[in-house]
């Protein structure tokens, strides 16, 4: 599915940390459930102590925020941190045009992309859709990775300035 309203990315505001939180919580927390168990209060330390160091970008569509993504920019390859999107605006395709312009970046400076993801969402399967293969598997997440010579995704909905705009702000050390 292609998304259908242009999206608009910008970098995150102090306003939008308690956004960032409630999407977060919204798209991992059945996930960590399942891995660690979900702590409320050690998980609000940790989204806002990544919200400070990270890359954050918060995702609109139709001046309305549905979600956020944090890309890591390295020399030698991009790392996807995480992307999330509010539960009402899944399905429609936000995720995949997201995604696609990230690899669109990746292909224009000839670098992989590397994410790592809980071996039980259904992400896996969008990710594999887009030609990410996997690289390890350390339960519970799995490493995957896409080469730009594997595949040229299409369909960006922000332009060849989106997410390159984005990457001009700095380099952020992934956090492991």
């Amino acid at each position: 599915m292609v998304c259908a309203t242009p999206l608009r990315i910008r970098p995150a505001k102090s306003s939008d940390r308690g956004f960032f939180f409630e999407v977060r919580r919204a798209g991992f927390r059945t996930y960590v459930e399942e891995t660690s168990g979900w702590d409320d209060a050690e998980q609000r330390t940790s989204a806002d102590r990544e919200f400070d160091e990270l890359p954050i970008a918060i995702v609109e569509e139709d001046g309305r925020s549905v979600g956020y993504l944090c890309v890591v920019h390295k020399d030698e390859y991009d790392f996807i941190d995480e992307i999330a999107v509010l539960p009402e605006a899944q399905g429609r395709g936000i995720g995949t045009q997201l995604l696609r312009d990230i690899l669109q970046s990746a292909q224009r400076r000839g670098v992989p992309v590397r994410l790592s993801v809980f071996a039980g969402n259904p992400a896996r399967a969008l990710y594999a859709r887009l030609g990410f293969h996997v690289t390890r598997i350390d339960l519970p997440r799995i490493a995957m990775e896409w080469k730009p010579s594997e595949r040229s995704p299409s369909g960006s909905a922000l332009g060849a300035e989106g997410l390159d705009q984005l990457a001009d702000r700095g380099t952020v050390e992934h956090r492991g």
